[in-house]
């Protein structure tokens, strides 16, 4: 039995959890299981800065204290609690911490676990009908039955009873194992969560257990960090989104029920967490700029990057008037639908992106004001590598070069957004807006 200490997240992480081992008794039924990306297959991931020193992974104790915040058999999760712990990330119930499983490189591979109980509406429902028939007598006139006064709490009680038997079982456990990869040199984790609670769950997991402080970095958030790093934090209060295009025609009937829009100052609604967020929807556009004006090419300042836009495109409007356009397939930003949405007010919030630099290629998907990774396929290595670590250490590797050939091309934005270079960029990228859909228009007339 693998003892796991308990994290409470308010509202979300409860105190203790019970974890049972498949049997064929009582299988448990499982929901959103996820393949450990980051040993095979697509990779899907958020950016965590962390603070604090970086364990030592020589030391015994690291892969101790990882199995004391393991999640294991205590007592029953109840319906509403959350449970978290880690795994040695193969699979939701590794709990083989060592250094051969999870010690890469400069990093860690590991899985966060978290643990609910979910049980179906319709199951309570059923259940209590059923008992409630149970307790039907007959009427006293002959006239069919029908359920006594006390009877009707009795049934619930014991439906209640029925369905708390079935979870000390296992049925309705809903885990979900979300892969993570903590790069100690670069200070950062990379993992495959989204939900607001799963990582306020990470967050007291990875300091209960490794003292480590962690937070999530959207594209606001890891401009703030460039900037800091370059000691002009002032810049970043002073970036505010600018209009490159025309406003959606709604405008002017939001400012006839008496909306305040600006046809200069874009709302941007979807960033309501971190209002410079703005920036990485600017920074596709950009680099979409840079598809069409300089062939694909961004210079950075680790190298020349090569980029194309492809099979994912979502644009929403900037003002929050016009609603959303997604399109999937080939060459999605040269369909003319794409142009006109984008001459009217909407911004891209995420691109089908490939990049290639150092004879590698890479494609995936790109949010960007949350500046998360979807879908990353990396390259096949050239040489079959000899071993399963040699096959995850060769993976880790193309990982780390797609992130930095990512982070390069978006330092380089920040540097011209926030220099005099930006008003020549962004009369630019106004001209450009305008005239999309222009060369090809001239050459349907040609034909």
């Amino acid at each position: 039995m693998v003892h796991g200490t308990s994290r409470h997240v308010p509202g979300t992480v409860s105190e203790q959890v019970v974890v049972r081992a498949p049997d064929a008794a009582h299988p448990p039924h499982f929901a959103h299981n996820r393949e450990m990306p980051f040993r095979s297959g697509a990779i899907s991931y958020r950016r965590f800065a962390v603070a604090g020193a970086a364990p030592n992974m020589l030391e015994s104790k690291v892969y101790g204290l990882l199995r004391e915040h393991a999640l294991g058999e205590l007592e029953p999760i109840k319906p509403g609690e959350i449970h978290v712990g880690w795994t040695a990330g193969r699979h939701l119930f590794d709990g083989l911490f060592d250094f051969e499983r999870i010690g890469f490189g400069g990093g860690l591979l590991l899985g966060l676990r978290s643990d609910a109980v979910r049980v179906p509406p319709e199951i309570k429902k059923a259940y209590i009908a059923m008992a409630e028939d149970a307790r039907l007598v007959p009427a006293k006139d002959g006239g069919g039955t029908y359920l006594p006064r006390n009877a009707k709490k009795e049934a619930r009680e014991d439906a209640l009873r029925r369905i708390d038997e079935e979870i000390a079982e296992g049925r309705y456990r809903r885990p979900k194992h979300a892969p993570i990869w903590w790069d100690f040199a670069k200070q950062t984790m990379y993992a495959a969560i989204s939900a607001d609670a799963e990582v306020q769950s990470l967050r007291r997991l990875a300091i209960d257990s490794l003292g480590a402080t962690i937070a999530p970095r959207s594209s606001g958030t890891i401009a703030l960090d460039i900037l800091v790093q370059k000691g002009r934090a002032s810049d970043y209060d002073d970036m505010r989104p600018e209009a490159l295009s025309s406003a959606p025609p709604e405008i002017e009937l939001a400012r006839e029920d008496g909306r305040r829009s600006s046809a200069d100052r874009p709302e941007l609604p979807w960033n309501s967490n971190e209002p410079q967020d703005f920036l990485g929807n600017l920074f596709l556009l950009w680099l979409w700029w840079h598809c069409d004006v300089h062939e694909g090419l961004v210079p950075t300042a680790e190298g020349e990057v090569a980029i194309a836009i492809d099979k994912v495109l979502d644009l929403e409007c900037a003002w929050g008037l016009s609603g959303r356009t997604s399109l999937r397939g080939d060459a999605p930003t040269r369909k003319a639908e794409t142009a006109r949405a984008v001459q009217l007010g909407k911004w891209p919030r995420k691109i089908g992106l490939t990049v290639s630099q150092f004879g590698r290629v890479w494609e995936c998907a790109l949010q960007g004001d949350r500046f998360e990774v979807s879908g990353l396929k990396l390259p096949k290595p050239e040489d079959k590598p000899q071993s399963l670590r040699a096959a995850i250490e060769e993976r880790l590797d193309s990982f780390a070069t797609f992130d930095t050939a990512l982070m390069s091309m978006y330092r380089a934005f920040i540097e011209v957004r926030t220099s005099r270079a930006w008003d020549s960029c962004r009369s630019d990228m106004r001209n450009w807006i305008g005239e999309l859909g222009a060369a090809r228009k001239k050459v349907a007339v040609g034909v």
